[in-house]
């Protein structure tokens, strides 16, 4: 029989989150049909490029849940955790990425992370001036998020931070970085750069018709 494709987000049974091998899990479960790959990832997560991100995690993420200061854990923000990782991680040059419409909550962050002792570099995504007519686009202006990637890669920063680069624009930052990249801004020009807001608006009757296709 084939495989069906893997829908964890429609999954009641969620074994995974309780350890419960004797639960029955739905026919379309990668856990189970999936077995080679799962093989392969625990081979991959113990090299020891991956071992030490994951070293990262757990250094910030064993005092997100400290038992002992329960409650604690909501009062760490994104920008907490990306400070405790870098420092876990003993990075001490970190880049950001920025859209020039983001450029004073950038400001703010290099500011934060310096006042934490790191040396920060920030590269808008304007940077260049390049000519969108040598890229094949339109308008006056353009943005190059790959020279973005090229001046963090040649200043050697240990971890990027984007600050609200486009979509499309963050997808060819990522292919071209060669540090390690984490979003701290996801562009929602709508939302405030909140964008799960949008999915917590489809679960409102008042909104319910918002994403339906036209």
């Amino acid at each position: 029989m084939k495989k069906q494709h893997p829908q964890c987000a429609k999954c009641s049974v969620i074994r995974c989150s309780l350890k419960d091998q004797n639960k029955n899990v739905p026919s379309y479960c990668p856990t189970e049909n999936y077995p080679d790959l799962l093989k392969d990832s625990v081979e991959k997560m113990n090299l020891p490029e991956n071992l030490a991100v994951n070293k990262g995690w757990l250094g910030y993420f064993s005092e997100v849940v400290n038992p002992e200061k329960f409650g604690e854990k909501y009062a760490w923000t994104r920008v907490d955790e990306i400070i405790a990782y870098a420092k876990v991680r003993g990075m001490e040059k970190i880049g950001i990425a920025t859209c020039y419409v983001l450029m004073s909550e950038s400001k703010s962050l290099t500011e934060i992370l310096e006042n934490n002792g790191f040396t920060v570099v920030s590269v808008c995504c304007l940077c260049g001036e390049t000519n969108p007519r040598d890229i094949g686009m339109p308008g006056n202006i353009c943005c190059n998020p790959i020279l973005q990637a090229e001046i963090l890669n040649r200043e050697e920063t240990a971890l990027n931070i984007m600050m609200g680069l486009c979509l499309g624009h963050d997808i060819l930052f990522l292919r071209y970085a060669k540090a390690e990249t984490t979003p701290l801004i996801v562009k929602d020009r709508a939302l405030g750069h909140n964008p799960v807001a949008a999915l917590y608006q489809n679960q409102n009757p008042f909104y319910k018709d918002r994403f339906k296709k036209k």
